[in-house]
Order: C-alpha cells, then sequence, then structure tokens
C-alpha cells in the first residue's frame, strides 16, 4: 500500500508518493502558465486539473497500490463554477490588484478590528471575499450562474470525488471564515452580499473527502478506492511536515512566496497580531493556531 500527497501551488503540482512507513518514493510534477499583467493577474484552473490529472496518471502508472492520496493547495485564488464544476472565468490570483475597493466598503460595513476578530486576519485585497465582491459587480452574470464557489484544495477534491468540502485552514484564506466557530461567517458573507451556500462545507484539517469518482479513476490511473483527504493550506502542511506541533517551533518555508509559521498552543492576541498583518489560522491539533507572516517575492522572484 502507498500513500499520496497531491501539492497545488501557484505555477505548478507535484504528486509525491510514499510507503507505508513514510520512506519516500518519487514524485511527479506539472507546471501550468499564469498570467500577470497591469491589469489582473489570473490562472485557467482547467490548467490546473490536466496537470493534477498528469502528476497522479504518472506516480498511478509507477505505484498502482496508492490508497489514499491528501491534497494541499495554495490559499486565497477562488473560482466561480457551475453545478458540475465547470469554471465560469478566469481565477484571480492572490496577488491581483482588484478587489481593494471592495475591501474597503466590507472594513468600512463591520469594522476592522471585527473583521480581524472574526476571521483572524487583518482586511486586505488579496482575500478571496473581496475579489468575489468585485466580480460580482463587475461580473454579475457570471455570478448569477454560479453554483459554487471553491478554493483548488475544494476544486480538486470535488474534480476526484464529486464531493464538496474545505478544509479549515484553507477556508481561513477566503476572509470569510470565523476561527472561533470554525464555520463560514454569516456576518461577513451578509456584509459583502455574497450566499454562503456557494461555499463547500468546512470540515477539520486532514479529513477524508470520499473516494475517487470511475470518471477520476480513468484520468488519472488511480482505484475508485483510493481514498482523498481534505489536508490543507500549504503552509500548515509545511508545519505538519517540519514536525512544528508547539508553541516551542517555528517554521520557514518558501514557496512561491516565503512564509514564516509559528505555532500558538491557544489563540494568540489578534489585536497583536492584526497590527503586523500576522494571519491567525486554526492549526491541525484543536486549540492551537499558527500564524504566518509572509512575502510575495520567494521562489517567485527567483523564478522571475
Amino acid at each position: 500500500m502507498k500513500i499520496a500527497g497531491l501539492d497545488i501551488g501557484t505555477t505548478g503540482c507535484k504528486c509525491t508518493v510514499f510507503d507505508e512507513q513514510g520512506k519516500y518514493l518519487g514524485k511527479a510534477y506539472r507546471d501550468y502558465p499564469v498570467t500577470r499583467g497591469l491589469g489582473g493577474h489570473e490562472i485557467d484552473v482547467s490548467r490546473i486539473m490536466d496537470g493534477v490529472y498528469a502528476a497522479i496518471r504518472e506516480m498511478a502508472e509507477q505505484y498502482p497500490d496508492i490508497a489514499g492520496i491528501g491534497v494541499t493547495s495554495f490559499g486565497e485564488t477562488f473560482v466561480m463554477t457551475d453545478a458540475q464544476g465547470v469554471p465560469l472565468h478566469t481565477a484571480m490570483l492572490y496577488t491581483d490588484p482588484r478587489g481593494s475597493e471592495e475591501c474597503r466598503e466590507l472594513t468600512e460595513a463591520l469594522g476592522e478590528r471585527e473583521i480581524a476578530h472574526i476571521t483572524g486576519l487583518r482586511p486586505h485585497e488579496m482575500y478571496s471575499i473581496s475579489k468575489i465582491m468585485w466580480l460580482k459587480k463587475n461580473r454579475p452574470q457570471v455570478y448569477k450562474e454560479a453554483q459554487a464557489i471553491f478554493l483548488m484544495e475544494d476544486y480538486v477534491i470535488f474534480h476526484l470525488t464529486g464531493e464538496r468540502v474545505i478544509d479549515y485552514s484553507l477556508a481561513t484564506r477566503t476572509m470569510a471564515f470565523d476561527i472561533a466557530k470554525l464555520d463560514f461567517s454569516e456576518e461577513v458573507l451578509q456584509a459583502a452580499g455574497v450566499d454562503s451556500a456557494l461555499f463547500s462545507r468546512a470540515v477539520p484539517t486532514g479529513t477524508a473527502a470520499g473516494q475517487v469518482t470511475k470518471e477520476a479513476a480513468q484520468k488519472t490511473g488511480l482505484s475508485p478506492e483510493t481514498t482523498v483527504v481534505a489536508v490543507s493550506h500549504d503552509q500548515v502542511a509545511a508545519a505538519v511536515g517540519a514536525g512544528a506541533f508547539d508553541g516551542s517551533v517555528a517554521v520557514d518555508g518558501a514557496g512561491t512566496v516565503e512564509c514564516l509559521t509559528p505555532v500558538f498552543d491557544s489563540l494568540p492576541d489578534i489585536d497583536l497580531m492584526s497590527q503586523g498583518y500576522f494571519s491567525v489560522v486554526p492549526y491541525v491539533i484543536p486549540g492551537k493556531y499558527v500564524a504566518y507572516a509572509f512575502s510575495y517575492t520567494g521562489g517567485a522572484l527567483m523564478q522571475w
């Protein structure tokens, strides 16, 4: 029996396989194009799925006994789809400048401190909700036709299993998730004018989402009995992988962005965290949290 990890990055995805003792066996990587211009930074999420299917298939051909696959992804970027998960637009990356006006409107409606105490985040246009508001205002037909709003973790999980679930850590990157109640915030969503039913069901980090559908099995080479797990936002996965489980440890992760991730044994002072724009995120261990201090320019700068 083998276990696989699927990591959806901003510019590429990788599928890594391990044996039952956690020994690394192999990895497949596929990149996909990102468009960056003065007016916007976008990605075609259907190309992400093409990469996902190809990377998994490469590993499944070598290791046909993959019993479980966990999905992690980068944050913030979302896509609205129809009921079958077909994208209705090109997705905006977190670095896209659109949404700044909507972020100000939401902050004026609720207050910066209130948003921070609900979501663990100081308001910023990088988060999904501001761009969802922008899309609803500027492309109303897309919002009207939308049957689901996915981030990349739950988008991939839906296409693999047919189930709509998102883990707590990635859900926080919307700036519409209540980190105390561990569910999407009706207060934030009502102020934003966004229907909460469009989002996937929020589940604890590491929850089994379901088994691979017959269609996905054909595209990936996985067995229909393979279990797909909603793991986490990529920075939380990095902290787990580094063995950081208590307040004595912090992780420095360098991917497309560089991110320092300290672990907190209880909810940290939100006002203090907000002053430094540090994000507060529910961790894999109930009652514990991590915080993010990051720069846009990590691996992205080297790639450029």
